[in-house]
Parts: C-alpha cells; structure tokens; sequence
C-alpha cells in the first residue's frame, strides 16, 4: 500500500464528525448519526426491509452535497417507487444491477446510488466521488502507472465517466475491494481514507 490509510481515516473522521446524517428511527422520529460510518441509520434500515421513504432520500442527499439543497427531482419520486428500487438494487447480484437499479429513481445519479448503497450496507459499498476516485491513483499507482497504456486509458475513461456510468462504479468498487481486503478495512473506510488523503494532496 502506497499510503497510510489510517492516518488518512482518521483525518476524515475528525473533519465529519460534526456532520451528521438525519434518518427516521423505528417510532418515525428524526434522529441524527453522527457515526461516519453509518452505524445507526443503516442498522434501522435494514431492520425495516430496506424500506426508504422520500423524505429521508431528500435527507441522504444533502448529507452527501452538505447543503439545505437537494435534487429537486428526487421529490417526484413517490415512497414505494423509492423503497422497490432500494430493495431491488439490495438484492442485485453485481454493483452494476445496484447502480442500475437506483439510478431508475427520479434525481438519482451514480455518487448517490453510491451513497444509498453504502448508507444501508456500509460493509460492502463505498461512496464515490472524484476526491475518492483520483486517491485510488494514491492507493495503488499501479493503476497509472501501468506499462499498458489500455490500464491507464481505462481509469481515465472511468474517472471521466463516472457520473453517470455504472461501469464505471464496478471499476472503483474492485479497487476499493482489493484495498479493503488487504488492509483489513470496510470498503466505507477506504473511500473515506481516499477523500482524505485526495484533499490533503489536492
């Protein structure tokens, strides 16, 4: 590992700890989670079924744009379109058939499928975004550094893509995996370790 992924985990954690999520508790009042990695909210979703009403996607995403705004368009969803493609995506077989799956919503792009996905399963997913997704660069220079050109293309056609491009969250989660793997972290943590080290460096 080309970095110190714990110094850098460590750094998001104390620049997120005073930004917490808003989720809907079992008695359907509003809570804040304060834990970076989702403890509580994704404890209660999973206990209802993966069932997500509009009100706490609105929330999800201005956690993730750290802004009052959100996609305006995430309110034409309706609550049961929103928890159907939720559940379908927590059942899907590959990240791509997750991404697919949310990305049918109204407003929902592939950074906020991301976020959806690792909010309830923080384990398994990561958020991306292009802080996290250049630090991979950092990570594993392998990447970019590759004697084949076709390795270096590809993450740059991804790192441009990934917006809108579901491959392009495969690309990332494999890598993020990997890491996860070999240094013994959720895949939640790599992607904050990447966040902080990408906007240390920046």
């Amino acid at each position: 590992m080309n970095i110190d992924l714990q110094k850098w985990l460590k750094m998001f954690q104390r620049e997120w700890e005073d930004k917490p999520i808003e989720y809907l508790d079992e008695s359907g009042n509003w809570q804040e989670d304060f834990d970076p990695l989702f403890g509580s909210i994704s404890d209660v979703i999973q206990s209802r079924d993966y069932e997500l009403s509009v009100a706490e996607l609105q929330r999800i995403s201005q956690w993730k744009l750290q802004s009052s705004r959100n996609d305006s368009n995430i309110k034409e969803n309706t609550d049961e379109a929103v928890t159907q493609q939720f559940q379908s995506a927590i059942a899907a077989s590959t990240d791509r058939g997750a991404i697919d799956a949310l990305t049918e919503l109204s407003g929902i792009g592939v950074p906020m499928a991301s976020t959806m996905l690792t909010v309830a399963k923080p384990s398994h997913y990561a958020i991306i975004d292009y802080r996290a997704f250049r630090g991979l660069a950092g990570a594993n220079p392998e990447i970019v550094e590759s004697p084949q050109y076709a390795d270096y293309a590809e993450f740059l056609d991804h790192f441009r893509t990934y917006l809108k491009n579901p491959e392009a969250y495969e690309f990332y989660m494999d890598h993020v995996r990997e890491i996860a793997d070999s240094e013994d972290m959720l895949a939640r943590q790599v992607d904050m370790a990447l966040w902080a080290f990408d906007k240390e460096m920046a």
